[in-house]
């Protein structure tokens, strides 16, 4: 994982280490492109396909996963954008939206997002002969895509793996590029107010506790039977009913909202060792385990990169 900081927002390149993500959600708005290759999510109940030329937005807390499929000889990479619920409260001047389309077909706003990422980049003189190096974008790339638009990114790998020389000019122009990103996302997709992040159908008063529950504990993780006895139903309609309102069962539900605040714990500074022992992990190896898979990157580099 290869990030940026943006005026509050983080604009990161990703390369997951296996064929894809597992359940996870984020605290902030996650607005991608696919650089490399094609994904399969799952998003809360929901599932669908996003292509080269699409652009996806996640709202915070939503539970995400996906399987992902590349060339032959490529790595699936893909280009995410990291956007705090304060950030759309400022530009729209009320509360955080709630994107209700996930996926939005927009070639010439994927293009404004890697013509950004592109103008991020420290280029490098190439990838090692034992590598297939980072992705690129353009008519070259390992899966071309229609001109968008971006002019002089052929054959460019996309890293943001050491410093730039932007000026300050160039950087309020990066932030411009993004501020417009956001405001064509508000037309194309329509917007709901934020509802409290998982808030289950009305009537589910017994998942409501359930929830409750676990999110007032992230120390360890639940027993099913726990769970089950205290809402008074068996364990296999505990998990039907608790899927159907959340996305996703009850030990993957606590196990995304204990990586999430470990995320929040390592962006206060705390170190790796005690953040995986507060969240009831076995050891850190554990922690590191499920914080890779998810995020694509250590929980020491994630401390790093935001203290």
């Amino acid at each position: 994982m290869q990030v940026r900081d943006v005026n509050g927002t983080q604009l990161a390149v990703l390369t997951p280490a296996s064929g894809g993500f597992p359940r996870h959600s984020h605290d902030e708005y996650v607005i991608g492109v696919n650089l490399c290759g094609r994904e399969r999510v799952r998003l809360d109940r929901s599932s669908f396909e996003v292509d080269l030329d699409e652009v996806t937005v996640y709202n915070p807390g939503q539970v995400q996963s996906c399987t992902t499929h590349a060339p032959e000889g490529a790595a699936f990479t893909c280009v995410s954008w990291y956007v705090p619920p304060s950030t759309l409260t400022a530009l729209t001047g009320g509360p955080p939206p709630d994107f209700e389309r996930p996926v939005v077909r927009a070639p010439r706003l994927r293009a404004h997002l890697l013509k950004t990422a592109h103008d991020l980049t420290a280029y490098e003189a190439g990838p090692p002969a034992t590598s297939p190096g980072p992705a690129t974008y353009g008519t070259g790339s390992a899966e071309a895509t229609p001109d968008l638009g971006v002019t002089g990114s052929a054959e460019i790998p996309l890293g943001l793996t050491g410093p730039t020389n932007l000026t300050a000019w160039d950087t309020g122009l990066t932030e411009e590029r993004l501020t417009l990103v956001l405001l064509r996302l508000l037309d194309l997709i329509s917007v709901a107010a934020r509802r409290p992040a998982d808030l289950p159908a009305a009537g589910d008063a017994r998942i409501a506790a359930v929830l409750d529950r676990l999110r007032g504990d992230l120390t360890s993780a639940p027993r099913l039977a726990d769970l089950a006895h205290e809402a008074g139903m068996s364990r296999e309609h505990l998990v039907r009913s608790f899927t159907r309102a959340t996305g996703c069962p009850p030990y993957a539900w606590h196990l995304q909202a204990r990586l999430a605040e470990g995320r929040r714990r390592l962006r206060r500074g705390e170190p790796v060792a005690e953040v995986a022992h507060g969240l009831g992990f076995a050891d850190q190896a554990h922690f590191h385990r499920h914080f890779l898979a998810a995020y694509a990157i250590t929980p020491g580099r994630y401390r790093a990169i935001n203290i």
